[in-house]
């Protein structure tokens, strides 16, 4: 799972506690974060001078963790739903996407748009009497 960035501010008051002459543990347990978090946010802040989040590779992913997940269970619930219908769902939560977006996540776990034909199941009688019709018209 991904990790949860911490704000701004949190991450400024780590430096004023290490400023101020205080260790990775003591500053750990004055603003309730884990002491490698401390750690790494002491690190990158030696090396490039600022907390603030640095830009990283590649895109960011249109549909967040959640939205992608919401989507997901909607579509397994209701094998019938149409791609409109879950655009509209998700630019009710506040994320506008393409169609072709969430086809594609719902491809990646496996939902495709394919639909059941609807042809009844034989029972035995059904079975019994396409024989006997079957063997008279020889």
């Amino acid at each position: 799972m991904k990790s949860k960035e911490h704000t701004r501010q949190v991450r400024d008051k780590v430096i004023e506690k290490f400023k101020a002459g205080l260790g990775y543990k003591k500053i750990s347990q004055a603003l309730n974060i884990p002491r490698s978090t401390v750690q790494a946010i002491i690190q990158k802040w030696k090396e490039y001078g600022t907390t603030v989040n640095l830009p990283r590779q590649g895109r960011p992913p249109k549909l967040t963790g959640r939205t992608r997940r919401a989507l997901i269970r909607n579509a397994a619930k209701r094998p019938m739903v149409t791609l409109d219908e879950l655009q509209r769902s998700t630019a009710q939560v506040g994320e506008s996407v393409h169609s072709t977006t969430i086809s594609r996540a719902l491809h990646k776990v496996g939902l495709y748009g394919r639909v059941a034909r609807r042809k009844p199941l034989l029972t035995e009688n059904h079975k019994k009497s396409h024989l006997q019709f079957a063997t008279s018209h020889v």
